[in-house]
């Protein structure tokens, strides 16, 4: 059995939720038995980064809860982005101080900069906003998957005088990355030049566009709207307010107060100690905690970098532009040593901390060590646009297409850092595309990005093999982003489409439908002959246990609609119990 509490108004989970004899989830990606799922519920308590950890998590988190007094943060993340100069950094200068003197030619935000900004909220609080200015570059947009945390509220910037922006890209990449966190557009109407932009269309379609407001930020036209509408916006995001254990509270204000960019796990450990932790595990769970909502970050499951807490994330995230944005290594197609490193990371704030720094980057899949070599590293961001020449056997290949609804920057070049020991002579790799050899078997991997497409072509020995790998690749990258609409397409294998390079396609996820359904044969459009639909998917791809739907697990579907956003009644699942036993 899975009970299945999707898309209802649950703000709070009961401390007896874990009682049950089931596993608790919040995503709809496990279909076996003994799962209670909350995905798409609008939850605070628990916090829903607690609740995607899972039955422990929850558990722990009541305990700590029970065992001393609640509190609350009063912090979030203003994140500001748009194209290059469209007045990023001068409305978070800005907001930071409305008397701020525009400069004429201001340079543009390498990588990033982070502004403090406080507000006074309710009940003599103070509210502490962490505005986030993105620079706008092109080679940013790969890196943004990375950055661009959801519990935060974003403010696209557009010049009306360039029109140059690219709205349904951002608010694609907003909803797409940040699980659909809620975005103001701004029009920044430089020398009183209006624009006028698509609202009713963007409204129809992204559900998180809270507002579109006008501003002359020379002037300060405008601006006391925005600062308005930004301090109820942020102060309205979904946790805040949602309780924690007092010593939560205590060690997150600890940390903030704190000026370094980082400190060893010890540190972390004795000022957790200092302020009424005793358990190792909840420690740990609060770190874990910070890092989910990009507070600071710990990676607890990487050997070396979790013996360091890093503080300020803006300190790793500048590091890693200054990698991006160095003329050499761009001059070099992205190759740089570990002596490139030293001379990049020279500053103070660096010291001692090159290892790390690299690990950061391999492990946001930003580079990779090429095999063989004495540390020499790639970034694929920055390879060359050119495909290079190469012979291809097309007889008997295995295709495969992913074709997306929109498609995120950087899914090839995190592909790349995946697959990089199998890239043929390690040479066969430019932005767009690589050329895979594993076991006598080649595959060429491409991206289309102005058609969001991806294409496979794989010849050899052990073809359905690699594809497999292949597949299960991309998988791990689909699965990162909250949104991702993506079809994968299956080739006809009738006589006319067998062999060729531009066969009919079928929808995988139709195949398995029919399938499902019993409708073993569908009709090619190309040639009208009837095929096997179990001999279509058997032909590229060999299936495991976990690409089946168990039809035998029966699945109770909750719609709660009449308990005032909280699931504190027992009657909810114990009632729903019932039901369950009585369809069986």
């Amino acid at each position: 059995m899975r009970l299945v509490l999707t898309y209802n108004p649950i703000e709070e989970l009961p401390s007896w939720i874990t009682d049950f004899n089931m596993e608790i989830q919040l995503s709809t990606i496990r279909e076996e038995e003994g799962y209670i799922t909350f995905y798409n519920n609008p939850l605070k308590t628990p916090p829903s980064e607690i609740v995607m950890k899972g039955k422990a998590a929850v558990r722990n988190y009541f305990e700590q809860l029970k065992a001393q007094e609640e509190d609350y943060i009063y912090e979030a993340k203003l994140l500001i982005i748009g194209e290059p100069g469209a007045g990023k950094t001068t409305l978070a200068k800005k907001i930071e101080n409305p008397d701020y003197e525009l400069r004429e030619n201001e340079k543009s935000t390498e990588g990033i900069e982070v502004i403090r900004y406080e507000f006074p909220f309710e009940n003599n609080k103070t509210f502490r906003i962490n505005i986030w200015d993105f620079g706008g570059q092109e080679i940013y947009k790969s890196t943004h998957q990375f950055f661009l945390t959801k519990r935060s509220l974003y403010a696209l910037v557009a010049d009306s005088r360039k029109e140059d922006t690219d709205f349904y890209y951002w608010l694609n990449a907003v909803e797409l990355l940040t699980d659909n966190s809620p975005l103001l557009i701004v029009k920044n109407e430089k020398q009183d030049r209006q624009r006028e932009i698509p609202e009713r269309q963007l409204r129809g379609q992204f559900t998180n566009l809270k507002e579109i407001l006008a501003t002359n930020l020379a002037t300060k036209r405008g601006l006391p709207e925005i600062l308005k509408e930004i301090q109820h916006r942020i102060s309205s995001l979904p946790h805040i307010g949602s309780p924690l254990p007092k010593t939560w509270v205590r060690v997150r204000e600890a940390l903030e107060n704190d000026d370094r960019n980082h400190i060893s796990l010890e540190q972390y450990l004795d000022i957790c100690e200092k302020n009424g932790f005793t358990k190792l595990q909840d420690k740990l769970q609060l770190s874990g905690y910070l890092h989910d909502l990009g507070v600071c970050l710990h990676f607890q499951e990487d050997p070396l970098l979790k013996k360091t807490v890093i503080l300020k994330p803006e300190w790793g995230t500048y590091a890693v532009y200054k990698v991006l944005d160095n003329k050499n290594v761009i001059r070099n197609f992205g190759r740089f040593t570990k002596s490139d490193l030293s001379e990049i990371w020279n500053e103070n704030i660096y010291a001692c901390m090159e290892d790390e720094l690299l690990r950061l980057m391999l492990n946001f899949q930003l580079c990779y060590e090429i095999p063989d070599s004495r540390d020499i590293y790639i970034a694929p961001q920055l390879l060359t646009e050119n495909q290079p020449d190469y012979e291809w056997n097309g007889s008997d290949n295995l295709i495969l297409r992913y074709a997306y609804e929109f498609m995120p920057k950087g899914i090839i070049t995190r592909f790349i850092v995946i697959m990089h020991r199998w890239i043929q002579k390690q040479a066969y790799v430019w932005k767009s595309g690589v050329i895979l050899k594993k076991d006598d078997t080649f595959a060429e991997v491409v991206e289309y990005y102005g058609k969001r497409e991806i294409r496979i072509r794989i010849f050899g020995r052990y073809k359905r093999d690699l594809m497999r790998t292949v597949i299960d690749k991309f998988d791990e990258i689909h699965a990162s982003y909250h949104r991702l609409k993506c079809k994968k397409l299956i080739p006809c294998n009738c006589k006319d489409c067998k062999g060729s390079q531009y066969p009919h396609f079928y929808e995988y996820e139709r195949l398995r439908k029919r399938l499902f359904d019993r409708r073993p044969e569908i009709e090619c459009d190309k040639s009208y002959e009837m095929v096997n639909v179990q001999s279509l998917i058997d032909d590229v791809i060999i299936e495991r246990h976990d690409d089946i739907k168990n039809e035998k697990v029966p699945d109770v579907i909750v719609n709660i609609t009449n308990i005032k956003g909280n699931a504190s009644n027992s009657n909810i699942i114990a009632g729903n119990q019932n039901a369950v036993n009585s369809e069986r």
